[in-house]
Parts: structure tokens; sequence; C-alpha cells
């Protein structure tokens, strides 16, 4: 199964095999080997190389959003016979990956923020998923405020890349 990986704004292609009750994930000129043991349906524990992480897996459409350490990792998946998207964009728009509660709002439309930045937290069964900024930048508009309740997949915040060498803009 070939998906794209996006991760601190970049987007990179896995090969991911099965190989027994393993899998072989393949990331860029890297391979890993993965067991993991499903706890509960969207709960599951990787062994990375002797390394254990809980985490868990939310699901829309042909997107993955796997949640690991107060980190989201969204994966798209790629069809066969599909053209590769260009690694080189990155999107303008975050959208949720669980449905729940937004419980703080850290920043405002218009804030210059770090990669890294938490920007929304959301409380879905009595858990709080950080949704970061994957890159440096500039908040166009916040799509939601403490206490609204949101569904997976829903626009929460429009970003603008910062460019690379640009001066940061004063609000």
């Amino acid at each position: 199964m070939e998906m794209q990986y996006e991760y601190e704004g970049k987007m990179y292609p896995v090969k991911i095999s099965r190989e027994g009750e393993q899998f072989k994930v393949g990331v860029g000129d890297k391979t890993f080997v993965v067991d993991y043991k499903e706890l509960k349906p969207g709960f599951i524990t990787l062994n990375i190389g002797g390394k254990i992480t809980k985490c868990n897996i939310a699901t829309e459409d042909n997107q993955r959003h796997i949640f690991i350490n107060g980190n989201v990792y969204r994966f798209n998946k790629v069809e066969a016979g599909m053209k590769q998207a260009s690694f080189d964009k990155l999107p303008s728009s975050i959208t949720s990956p669980i449905s729940g509660k937004v419980t703080v709002v850290g920043a405002k439309d218009g804030e210059i923020v770090n990669s890294g930045h938490v920007i929304l937290t959301i409380e879905a069964m009595k858990m709080e998923y950080q949704i970061k900024a994957p890159y440096a930048g500039k908040i166009e508009k916040v799509c939601f405020k403490t206490g609204d309740q949101v569904d997976i997949g829903v626009l929460l915040v429009e970003m603008e890349k910062e460019e690379a060498g640009a001066p940061k803009k004063e609000e």
C-alpha cells in the first residue's frame, strides 16, 4: 500500500507491506519493521525497533490521523495507478482529525506562529488532542471558539506558510 505522509508541513511517500505478523514501513530511504497490537478499535500499541508507543487512529475517507504523544500525523492513501501528488505544496487549511469539543483556542486571526504552536485543543472521549501548526506561518482564520463542537474533517484553521527568508509580518 502506498500513502503520503504529512509531518511538520512536509510530505513524504510511504510504502507499507505486511510480512507475516509484522509490517515493513518504508519512508524515503529508511525502512522500519513494525509490530502492532490493537487494544480496542482505533487504539493500538506499536513496537518499532523495541520502542513501544501507544497511539490512536481516526479515519476520514482516504485520510488516517494518528495521534502519538500529543502530535497528529496525517496520512493520505494513494490509490493504485494514481499520479503521486506534489510533495512541495503544503495544505493551507487544517481539518479536524477527530470529532469533539474545542477546549482551548491558542491562536487568533492574523497571528504569526511557529511550527508546532498549539492552535486548538479538542477533547474527545475524555482525551485532549492538540492541533499544532504544521509549519511557521500566519493564521488567516480560526473557524471555531472554545466550547464549540467539531466533526471529523471540518475546516478548523486557514493558514498561510511563511516563506523562507521572508521577514515576519507585524500586525
